[in-house]
């Protein structure tokens, strides 16, 4: 205050009729005093409002995702375009883990990245609009026309005191706001994580799909050779080795396919881990023990599962957090409905040289606009955010019900397939094996036991890939990674 206004501070002296300099009044420095305290107090009470920070995300995506991203430390530093070009030619670890490849996704994804610099510029609104409002200074003088004259000074400090109390419910729907824009990139990256790690699973599985697709070609490419030389001794038809030579032909499709599928599959994973120009020449590592028991674990009970989604699922949260917002934003058009009132003082000093103290008030007239349309406004907007926030709500427990369809559907169908067409055609294979090896029987049926097993080895690989498929979206559906025991 003494920077703005030093003459507030000094003693003031005044010019007399007869030119005579005097020392003021007691009572007018006493004055000066009150009103000095005064504007201290309002500028003191209302800069005691700041923005309260929310808990930060990092407990939530360290349960939810299994890893800490880079972002979430407090030292850590913003994600710049220049850093996700670079990344993007960036090699990838060969072998490439499941936990390595979430953590990469979460740190070099644009689309993460995006709403990290997004959530920063709501971060610095919210602590604009929490931040009091300024007091205002007015300020004037003049310039004499002649050598004699006194220059008039005029100034007075003006502070909005109805602040005071609507300033602490602003801060509130900053807060809220903010908080919200924090648990949807909360759940964006969960849902990245997730994401991730159905691709990672895929690469892996669409790997076993390749060497199984190679194998049935070595076997086909066999299973002709020996249709043609039973041909050559009569053993055999020109139907069957046209059969064989049509099943060759598949079996080269099936391996083209496989390989295509496999580098789709790296692809977007790729795509996933901001790693768009990097090689493709890598392979997949050891899995998440995390999602290992999220994947092979026995499913949880529905009933438990949706009593823990209202805390689990980040986007259901933010949704609560917006309806929480909308609620202080009604209790604030409320309050703002009453008038304005602005409180201040100052000092003046006259073209004769007359100094004097002032208290000033400015209060507005609510004669027009009485603040109901914003009232209703405000109900309106709060009925709109309650809807919403049970929309996500409702919308959240059907995902997580479906998913559990799902995951229950593709895991019964994996494992009949496994007990009634996998393990007989294994035993099949094991039996013609044998026979062959002791002379019992033809090397031609041992082949074909080996081809009809290495198909149904791909059609159950194919199953797997469904499942756990199923079973990682039954996690993204319940908001959490389980690490060791689902609710």
């Amino acid at each position: 205050m003494k920077k703005f206004l030093p003459f507030l501070t000094q003693p003031m002296r005044r010019t007399s009729a007869n030119g005579i300099d005097r020392i003021p009044s007691r009572a007018l420095a006493t004055t000066h005093n009150a009103i000095l305290a005064v504007i201290m107090m309002l500028v003191g009470g209302c800069a005691t409002h700041t923005f309260e920070q929310p808990t930060t995300l990092n407990a939530d995506l360290q349960r939810n995702t299994g890893v800490a991203p880079s972002w979430t430390q407090s030292n850590s530093k913003a994600i710049e375009a220049q850093m996700l070009h670079a990344a993007a030619a960036t090699e990838l670890p060969n072998p490439l883990n499941e936990v390595d490849a979430v953590a990469i996704a979460l740190d070099a994804s644009p689309a993460i990245a995006k709403m990290i610099s997004q959530t920063t510029a709501l971060r610095a609104e919210a602590i604009d609009i929490a931040t009091p409002t300024n007091p205002m200074l007015n300020f004037s003088t003049g310039v004499p026309l002649d050598s004699v004259s006194m220059v008039p000074i005029f100034a007075m400090l003006l502070f909005q005191i109805d602040e005071l109390w609507k300033q602490p419910l602003r801060s509130e729907v900053a807060r809220d706001n903010y908080q919200a824009a924090l648990l949807s990139l909360g759940a964006s990256a969960v849902a990245l994580a997730v994401d991730t790690r159905i691709a990672w699973h895929d690469v892996v599985l669409r790997n076993e799909e390749r060497n199984l697709a190679q194998n049935d070609l070595e076997l086909t490419e066999y299973l002709l050779m020996i249709e043609r030389e039973r041909f050559a001794v009569g053993e055999s038809t020109g139907d069957m080795v046209t059969k064989s030579q049509v099943e060759l032909t598949d079996a080269h499709h099936r391996l083209t396919l496989a390989r295509e599928m496999l580098a789709t599959a790296k692809l977007s994973l790729m795509g996933l881990l901001g790693r768009a120009q990097a090689s493709t020449d890598w392979r997949t590592g050891a899995p998440d023990s995390s999602a290992t028991f999220a994947i092979h674990a026995p499913i949880a009970d529905e009933q438990k599962l949706l009593a823990a989604l209202a805390n689990t699922r980040l986007d259901v949260r933010a949704a609560q957090a917006q309806a929480n917002a909308a609620k202080s934003r009604l209790e604030l058009a409320q309050r703002t409905r009453s008038s304005k009132l602005e409180l201040g003082g100052g000092f003046d000093r006259d073209m004769e040289g007359m100094e004097s103290a002032m208290l000033s008030a400015n209060v507005e007239l609510p004669i027009f606009n009485t603040g109901t349309a914003r009232i209703e406004k405000a109900q309106a907007e709060l009925q709109t955010a309650s809807i919403e926030a049970e929309r996500v709500r409702q919308a959240a427990i059907l995902e997580l019900r479906g998913a559990m369809v799902k995951a229950l559907a593709v895991q019964e169908i994996r494992d009949v397939s496994q007990k009634n067409s996998l393990a007989p055609i294994m035993e099949n294979a094991e039996r013609a094996k044998i026979s062959a090896d002791v002379g019992q029987g033809s090397r031609r049926d041992a082949v074909d036991a080996q081809h009809a097993l290495n198909h149904a080895k791909l059609a159950m690989n194919d199953l797997e890939r469904q499942r756990r498929g199923a079973r990682l979206a039954l996690v993204k559906a319940s908001g959490f990674l389980p690490a060791e025991i689902l609710p």
